[in-house]
């Protein structure tokens, strides 16, 4: 049985992906847990463990609200809460306990324009991303409560390999989607043929495509694909470091990602970097 953690502040948005992940997964032999961690930013006033304590409680009740609201749609799934004190990537990167179950994957929220625009701006999604080497599905406020039919999976097409691959496949065969691979063209050699034979042997039984884009803006070229293959869902291997900084590099204008909100889903392989 896999672990997914529903990441929680209590927005409409965090509430909305969790939504999305019960309405995506269900009938999968998933268990969720929803988690919401807090933290107090002036640690050295004498009125500490009194803030704390007050913010444990608000933490628990919160919870109890929220699970509420995700059992009026899904009465019969079984959702543990989970409240944690502590900056969100710190108790995601604590090791797990009897009392802490080690997540398989995450679930969060995304405010802004598209998911796109909230990870080039900087985000708590981006912060997690960056530093928990977990699977991560992060969901526009906007994305339909739906299972996704297209995905587009943006890759360097060098470096995926099984293990990689394993999390997506896995992702894809739940949900019976097409897999769009899209590679914007640079000016590195790669023998395309063999690149497509390797990768397509991970992925047996998938509809699959290749797709070779042309652009400088390499975060324009995926959108602009994803949007004119009427895809759900963007995908991508935190393989290759400069390849994720090239696609969400901050100096790319709020302008290049006012396209159609598009949940996430990013996978790591070895750490950054």
């Amino acid at each position: 049985m896999k672990h997914v953690f529903l990441l929680t502040d209590f927005s409409e948005t965090a509430r909305h992906a969790a939504l999305y992940a019960l309405t995506v997964f269900e009938g999968r032999d998933f268990h969720f847990h929803l988690l919401n961690a807090y933290d107090v930013e002036f640690s050295g006033s004498p009125y500490i463990t009194r803030v704390k304590e007050e913010m444990a409680e608000e933490s628990r009740k919160g919870l109890r609200r929220e699970l509420a609201v995700l059992h009026q749609q899904f009465p019969n799934v079984v959702i543990n809460v989970v409240s944690r004190y502590g900056p969100l990537v710190d108790v995601l990167l604590r090791k797990g306990s009897a009392a802490f179950t080690r997540p398989d994957f995450l679930v969060m929220g995304c405010r802004g324009e598209s998911a796109l625009e909230n990870f080039l701006l900087g985000s708590t999604a981006f912060d997690v991303i960056k530093h928990v080497q977990l699977p991560v599905l992060a969901i526009p406020l906007e994305t339909p409560l739906q299972k996704p039919r297209k995905i587009v999976y943006a890759t360097d097409l060098k470096t995926l390999n099984q293990e990689m691959a394993k999390p997506l496949f896995e992702l894809v065969s739940a949900f019976h989607s097409e897999l769009l691979f899209a590679h914007v063209l640079d000016n590195e050699y790669l023998n395309h043929l063999e690149a497509e034979e390797r990768i397509a042997a991970y992925f047996p039984g998938i509809k699959l495509s290749f797709h070779f884009l042309d652009g400088e803006d390499v975060c324009r070229s995926v959108c602009d694909f994803s949007e004119e293959q009427g895809a759900d869902l963007v995908a991508m291997v935190r393989h290759n470091y400069s390849f994720f900084e090239r696609l969400f590099h901050p100096s790319v204008t709020r302008k290049m990602v006012l396209h159609p909100q598009y949940p996430m889903f990013v996978l790591h392989a070895g750490k950054p970097a």
